[in-house]
């Protein structure tokens, strides 16, 4: 790409360096991807844009091949998008020095797919996974890429209200998604179905089955768990058993669990609500 083909994200990454490990992502990024320091690819960018001002340049540029042009112009929109993710990813820069190797696939393949997208929610979630795995490599893998891979617009909302359902971040009940008149009204507010969970199964956000598991309370405690920062507490009544079943759940995959940490859902009132009434343990009661 020309110093005057590169769009204007790129360039203000040389005006985001503001400390010494923002200072050493933009100069490591540049030089990747450009072979340039990030101040040289600045001032070239500059001079061919003083330069285009001149009428016979400008005369060229509209004569050139009309495929020229369309790939001239192809260039420039994947790398406004690249440019305007790692101005989101700046901000969330720690780490004091590059430890990114050459053959960390999920970070490179990270910033070449972020070339062909421009809708801002898949922006900000890119830059945080690029960014994290900046900071610490090895914290994303090849599934966490692929998966991006597959995530849209409408499929990242649709994850995000589902996040809206999970208890202590990772589960989601069953009894949600059995279209039982209890659960019924408030699956369509949210508009969640089990189609739904089986996109988000098919994607690799959740878990291809439910299950059930079995703790051990040898001492009868009382058990909790968290929607938001609501929390449910269940206390064992006399006949209370000593290996505690658990009500059959849907769980969010690994994959799920790391993307479900830079969303934004939403608390609803009406399903913490229904937790109360229809989340059982049996034998044991909830804390009023």
């Amino acid at each position: 790409m020309n110093p005057s083909q590169i769009p204007k994200p790129i360039i203000d990454l040389a005006n985001q360096v503001a400390s010494k490990p923002v200072a050493s992502f933009s100069e490591f990024i540049s030089l990747k991807l450009f072979g340039k320091t990030i101040a040289r690819l600045k001032a070239q960018a500059e001079n061919e844009y003083d330069a285009t001002k001149q009428h016979g340049e400008i005369e060229r540029r509209i004569q050139e091949p009309f495929i020229v042009q369309i790939e001239t112009a192809k260039a420039y929109r994947q790398y406004s998008n690249l440019g305007n993710v790692l101005m989101k990813a700046t901000p969330l820069i720690s780490a004091i020095e590059n430890k990114v190797e050459d053959d960390n696939d999920v970070f490179w393949g990270l910033l070449e797919h972020s070339k062909e997208i421009s809708n801002e929610e898949m922006q900000v979630l890119i830059a945080k996974i690029i960014a994290g795995e900046y900071n610490v490599p090895g914290t994303y893998s090849m599934s966490t890429l692929q998966t991006v891979k597959m995530l849209g617009k409408k499929e990242l909302k649709l994850f995000e209200r589902v996040a809206g359902l999970l208890v202590d971040d990772y589960f989601l009940p069953k009894e949600l998604f059995r279209g039982q008149d209890s659960v019924e009204a408030l699956m369509k507010k949210m508009e969640v179905d089990f189609g739904d969970l089986q996109t988000l199964q098919s994607l690799g956000l959740v878990l291809p089955n439910d299950m059930q598991t079995t703790m051990k309370n040898n001492e009868k405690k009382n058990i909790s768990i968290n929607y938001f920062q609501k929390r449910l507490t269940f206390i064992p009544q006399d006949d209370a058993h000593l290996d505690v079943k658990t009500p059959a759940f849907y769980c969010l995959s690994p994959v799920g669990e790391q993307i479900s940490k830079h969303l934004n859902p939403s608390y609803v009132e009406d399903y913490y609500i229904w937790l109360r009434q229809n989340y059982k343990i049996p034998h044991y009661k909830l804390e009023e």
